[in-house]
């Protein structure tokens, strides 16, 4: 979030209200419904983001990198959701700041670091996302929980060297406090032209970086799409399709005796692959089909090289009496036979497993990429109004009116309560948990 400066402060003068509201611009109905209506907001703020974060807790097929970097976001907005709301609409509904300097000083750090972490929090999802799209072969290399709890870190430690000293001590640095006891805004913010640097810098710029790295994650993934079809098309049934390069960040490899009872398993087990993200890696496919062959090479030499006085006939003569050319030829053909079908039964079935996992992690992705999507969409909206009024405020002070300041000050805060239902519109697994936890069945959260 940008500025609560001195231009979009309460007015004080219209107040119809005694008492605790003397200054407050608004009627007792108008107090009440605010405080409803913000109250309720505040509320399902808290609810919706508690709700992610105790999901992302019990649910192991909800416990990925992806949603780490989710974690850490609901965590933003939960704190939003329980100070910076209801400060604020103290604030509006009374009319003036009644907690003093201090408090206001702490409201004030808390909301803008908070704040800043949400927007590093999308950059880094952004940018995650941007990677594991277009570097699918050595990004995942080194994308593990370490390295997302790393970046997480440096993300709120970075907001909060940006933000908290400087809104702390600024009044120090420059050797007294001008803002009025009965108001609360950072000191530096009273100069419209810094607002609109830190516009600049804390919304414009990586709005534009968000927007730039998804257009270019969305003609990555139309890209792959055209490739993967050219790659089903020309694939021979003998051949399992090699999409080593095409799972990016969602690989998740089994052991081969697992893929080969989900292969044998069906439509039962292709069900649970696609929910677990679970599948045969494409080199232990490869060793098994090699395999394979190796032993109609050794059975083949060995038929042709072993003494005949060890060999049985099929017509249940002599073991030590030597067959006839033509019975041998016969044993040879049929093992050979034998082999070679069970050689393409495999391959089929390995076929079919292959297929299945490109189809689990192509769906998965998608979904996470229409998660993310969904989340920056509603980022934009919702803190957009308020940046243009920044910027128009730099060129003419007395142009938005303070109930327009309020509404989109508090559009800001709005994008904390949507984006749990982002979560739950565009991922069924985030769905299912949040309906499980709310009727108390924790037994169904646990993945089978």
């Amino acid at each position: 979030m940008d500025a609560l400066n001195s231009s979009h402060t309460t007015n004080t003068s219209s107040s119809s209200n005694t008492g605790l509201f003397s200054g407050s611009p608004y009627t007792t109905v108008e107090i009440v419904i605010i405080i409803l209506v913000a109250g309720s907001l505040s509320l399902i703020t808290v609810i919706g983001n508690i709700l992610v974060m105790l999901s992302i807790k019990v649910n192991r097929n909800l416990q990925t990198v992806n949603n780490y970097f989710l974690f850490s976001l609901a965590c933003a907005d939960l704190i939003i959701g329980i100070c910076s709301m209801n400060l604020y609409t103290v604030y509006i509904v009374i009319g003036y700041w009644p907690l003093g300097a201090v408090v206001c000083d702490l409201w004030l750090a808390v909301d803008y670091v908070v704040s800043n972490a949400s927007v590093m929090n999308l950059l880094i999802i952004s940018f995650d996302r941007y990677f594991c799209v277009t570097k699918p072969l050595s990004y995942p290399a080194h994308r593990s929980t370490k390295m997302a709890g790393l970046m997480i870190a440096a993300a709120w430690v970075l907001s909060f060297i940006l933000w908290a000293p400087a809104i702390l001590f600024w009044q120090f640095i420059v050797g007294g406090r001008t803002v009025p006891p009965d108001e609360c805004y950072i000191q530096f913010f009273s100069n419209p032209v810094v607002t609109f640097g830190t516009a600049i810098a804390a919304f414009y710029l990586p709005v534009a970086i968000m927007i730039h790295l998804y257009w270019r994650i969305s003609k990555a993934s139309r890209s792959r799409v055209r490739r993967d079809s050219r790659k089903t098309s020309g694939t021979s049934l003998a051949e399992a399709p090699s999409n080593s390069q095409e799972e990016g960040c969602e690989n998740n490899c089994v052991p081969s005796k697992q893929a080969q009872t989900e292969a044998r398993g069906g439509k039962k087990k292709e069900t649970l692959q696609q929910q677990n993200g679970s599948g045969p890696c494409k080199e232990e496919q490869v060793d098994q089909v090699d395999s394979t062959l190796d032993i109609v090479h050794a059975s083949t030499s060995k038929d042709t090289a072993a003494p005949t006085s060890f060999r049985k006939s099929s017509n249940g003569k002599n073991p030590t009496q030597p067959p006839s050319p033509q019975t041998s030829a016969v044993d040879r053909q049929s093992m050979v036979a034998r082999t070679l079908l069970m050689v393409t039964k495999r391959a089929v079935s390995e076929n079919v497993v292959a297929k299945w996992r490109r189809k689990g992690n192509s769906s998965r992705e998608r979904k996470v990429t229409r998660t993310i999507m969904a989340i920056l969409v509603a980022f934009v909206v919702t803190w957009t109004p308020y940046n243009v009024m920044v910027l128009i405020n730099t060129f003419c002070s007395i142009c938005i009116p303070n109930t327009l300041w309020t509404i989109g000050y508090w559009l800001c805060y709005i994008n904390s309560t949507v984006n749990p239902a982002c979560y739950a519109l565009c991922n069924t697994t985030f769905k299912n948990t949040f309906k499980h936890l709310l009727l108390c069945q924790y037994k169904n959260i646990r993945p089978r």
